[in-house]
């Protein structure tokens, strides 16, 4: 296997090989980040194959100061944020037309479970991107930092906040009550 620097010498050189090569080696974390980014299998696909194509189209741009994955990585979540935006404008334009017609939307509002991925789906994708690339991916705050394009310090501080929201919105689902549920076990007799 040939070592990073020599893998970006080739795909400069428009070596099919070596690109191959590179999706091979870093196309499942992509797609495992794009997936929990935007909870869509389509759009998931859809976002990993428009960041190779902007990747590869660009690498003259890659300046090796950070691994290619964190590159890519910066190349990824900037696909989704731009979903992630244009959706957020399209249910907003939904939710004024749904508010303009009569009826009972808000039905069983009260029931919803909310699970992590829920959770996650509530956060807005800057929140959303720092968290998975943490948790998920496994980045230090130097990486973070290099694939957010963000001082390092700024990873803390944004971790921290999207950390708070997290536990906020899990706060209310059914985990989180039965742990504080301090009555008889549901199969005890009384």
């Amino acid at each position: 296997m040939p070592d990073e620097q020599e893998l970006v010498k080739r795909c400069r050189a428009g070596d099919r090989e070596a690109q191959r090569e590179l999706y091979a080696q870093t196309s499942e974390r992509i797609y495992a980040l794009l997936l929990r980014m935007t909870s869509s299998r389509d759009d998931a696909f859809d976002l990993s194959q428009s960041t190779y194509l902007r990747a590869f189209e660009r690498i003259n741009q890659f300046d090796g100061k950070s691994s290619v994955a964190t590159w890519l990585y910066r190349i990824a979540v900037n696909e989704a944020l731009q979903l992630l935006r244009r959706s957020a404008t399209a249910r907003g334009k939904l939710k004024e037309l749904e508010t303009r017609q009569p009826g009972d939307a808000g039905a069983g509002a009260d029931i919803v479970r909310m699970d992590i991925d829920d959770a996650l789906g509530q956060l807005d994708g800057d929140e959303r991107a720092i968290l998975l690339l943490r948790y998920q991916e496994g980045l230090d705050y130097r990486m973070i930092a290099e694939a957010l394009e963000c001082a390092e310090g700024t990873v803390g501080s944004r971790l921290n906040r999207a950390r708070s929201r997290m536990r906020a919105l899990l706060g209310g689902s059914y985990g989180r009550r039965e742990e504080e549920d301090v009555g008889a076990h549901p199969r005890s007799s009384g």
